[in-house]
């Protein structure tokens, strides 16, 4: 069974993944991730629905931080259930900081960015990147709360008006020759599939994913392609969209995302390249074995099987060393000695 879960109700995305999943042969199950548990108990974890075990080949999930416990239901039994997207990629990708870092640290071109805890730290970066530098918090989406400040007045004010969710905000050098241009690119299973464009559908607005945004299908350079494979792999998302700019200095990684949304990119089988992903893990698993504790009738003989040892006058240790021991029999990875 493939498990495909997400928000409820199911949106157009996950009803096509069910579809090409099923033409495939798969016997998809879209649930909503509230409608899911786990038990516990000494067989380890399994996921379960209406309070009974799920046999599940595979899980494909659109969730982020906006479903954190369908996230700790996954948590559970990610090391025996292949899936798409780790936990932990997911959580790292919803944090536009923690993204960056990672980028950097594997040499992903980025924006200059700052992460400042107060107004003192917000107004140095915002000099030192130069006016207009861009304002975000660290966990925002589909553009919502991110903003232009032309000066440092503007800079304060428009601070305190997205500060609702927590202090610390991003500053952000301004690139400036791409306002209003995006590149959203899809990157499966480390592998570039396809790029569109994306204008901004409102006038004098410097961003492009807001509500409104056009897209068109677009190419990309063998350098462009490069940096976002790189940034895939950075981020370790096996599904990952990644906002890329074209600034003066070469291109650059935005944002990425967990989970994109496939709006704009009919031109492109995107289930095909999901589903080549998962049937490939779920081919390449090797479950997680753990190590059973002997039962009661178990320990039983061996106790009993000790003490004849002992009593036919080998010793406990010698009968320890024959029994439990290969190596001394000349069977384990060192032969015994002749």
């Amino acid at each position: 069974m493939l498990i495909i879960t997400g928000e409820d109700p199911a949106n157009d995305d996950i009803k096509r993944l069910e579809r090409a999943a099923r033409q495939r042969g798969h016997r998809p199950r879209v649930v909503s991730w509230n409608e899911l548990s786990v038990a516990l108990d000494d067989r380890g974890p399994r996921l379960c629905a209406g309070g009974v075990p799920l046999e599940v080949d595979g899980i494909i999930h659109q969730m982020s931080t906006d479903a954190l416990d369908g996230l700790i239901i996954l948590g559970a039994v990610e090391e025996d259930v292949p899936h798409i997207n780790s936990v932990d990629a997911v959580l790292r990708s919803a944090d536009k900081f923690a993204t960056h870092v990672r980028l950097v640290a594997h040499g992903v071109p980025t924006p200059p960015t700052a992460f400042c805890p107060n107004d003192h730290e917000l107004r140095l970066f915002a000099r030192d990147y130069g006016y207009p530098v861009v304002l975000k918090q660290p966990d925002g989406a589909r553009g919502a709360e991110v903003t232009l400040a032309r000066g440092e007045d503007e800079l304060l004010a428009k601070a305190a008006s997205i500060r609702d969710r927590g202090t610390p905000l991003l500053v952000q050098r301004f690139i400036a020759e791409a306002a209003g241009i995006n590149h959203r690119v899809i990157v499966i299973g480390g592998a570039f599939v396809a790029a569109v464009e994306q204008t901004g559908g409102r006038p004098g607005d410097f961003r492009s994913n807001g509500p409104g945004d056009v897209c068109r299908p677009v190419t990309l350079t063998e350098e462009e392609i490069d940096i976002v494979e790189r940034a895939a792999r950075a981020a370790e998302l096996d599904l990952m969209s990644a906002d890329l700019l074209r600034s003066e200095d070469g291109p650059v990684i935005l944002e990425t995302n967990s989970f994109p949304a496939f709006g704009g990119f009919d031109h492109v089988d995107l289930c095909a390249h999901i589903l080549d992903v998962i049937e490939r893990k779920v081919r390449e698993h090797v479950p997680l074995v753990l190590p059973q504790a002997p039962s009661s009738e178990e320990i039983l003989v061996a106790e009993v099987e000790e003490e004849l040892a002992i009593h036919s006058g080998k010793g406990r240790l010698a009968a320890s060393a024959v029994r439990d021991d290969p190596v001394s029999a000349g069977e384990g990875p060192f032969p015994a000695s002749t």
